[in-house]
């Protein structure tokens, strides 16, 4: 736990910081609960996606649209009481923009201007998938929809290339960087 009035430079923000954050260590707890029980059922040695098959995948997904919209506004208050010397919004763009395609306003339902037909049906997708960075965890966004555009690279022509993020990787890299600003309690 982090202390969030002592070192802010406007103070009044500590208390939504404080509540968000621990929000944010839950949804990091109840993750890494699950990649851990999958981790045992299927073991590390492959990456797959079972498309919503496995009777948890719909809480993991919660947790992670949970997650994705909390961070945004940690984020935004974060960022106006420390003024942290990193950009968080750069730092976390993945996280960001899964959030305003997927969490917060499905590009389904309101795409934005060049937001193609995969990206739109890609944001009503829900399917965790587990492993395929070999790490034991959890992540979204990595999932194509359509053909390869000639000459593109696997990433250059996906449909959320830039969606891709793991909320136990995204929480450690959050946590390193609040730990610089807010002292531990």
């Amino acid at each position: 736990m982090f202390d969030f009035s002592t070192n802010a430079k406007q103070k009044e923000a500590w208390l939504f910081l404080e509540t968000l954050w621990k929000g944010l260590e839950y949804l990091c707890q109840q993750v890494e609960r699950s990649e851990k029980e999958r981790a045992e059922e299927t073991g590390k040695n492959f990456g797959y996606c079972d498309f919503g098959n496995h009777p948890d995948d719909w809480m993991v997904c919660n947790y992670f649209v949970w997650y994705a919209n909390a961070l945004s506004n940690f984020i935004g208050v974060f960022t106006k009481a420390f003024q942290p010397a990193e950009d968080l919004k750069s730092e976390f763009a993945n996280v960001i923009t899964w959030r305003h395609k997927v969490a917060a306003h499905t590009s389904w339902v309101w795409p934005a201007t060049g937001d193609t037909a995969a990206t739109q049906n890609m944001s009503i997708m829900l399917f965790p998938e587990f492993n395929f960075k070999f790490d034991g965890h959890f992540e979204f966004g990595g999932m194509r929809i359509g053909r390869p555009t000639a000459d593109a690279s696997l990433t250059d022509d996906a449909s959320c290339a830039d969606w891709c993020w793991g909320l136990v990787r995204t929480h450690e890299r959050l946590k390193e960087i609040v730990s610089k600003y807010a002292s531990a309690k």
